[in-house]
């Protein structure tokens, strides 16, 4: 939202040994950056993305009770410089 030139958006899904994996990748200006300048935004607008994900996953968790997972990690490039981040959800498979 914050990066001037065009940003890119990957979204992979792939099952290892009956885990769902998502991962999801983006090129941004990262979580530190963007927490920065939110902080010195009059914006009201507060994004609740990560949240409900994360409920959705204690949820499914509590009523299966299984191991669901989920990270989030910024990407550092070779320079050490921010390269975006990377959101990886794990999520047992469930055959009804």
């Amino acid at each position: 939202m914050h990066k001037k030139a065009k940003g890119h958006l990957e979204i992979e899904l792939f099952l290892e040994k009956e885990i769902l994996l998502c991962k999801i990748t983006d090129d941004g200006i990262g979580r530190k950056k963007a927490a920065e300048l939110k902080s010195k935004s009059a914006s009201m607008n507060k994004s609740m993305g990560m949240r409900i994900t994360a409920d959705r996953l204690a949820n499914l968790q509590h009523q299966r009770q299984n191991n669901t997972y989920i990270s989030v990690t910024d990407v550092v490039l070779p320079d050490g410089s921010t390269g975006g981040t990377e959101v990886l959800m794990k999520i047992p498979v469930c055959y009804d």
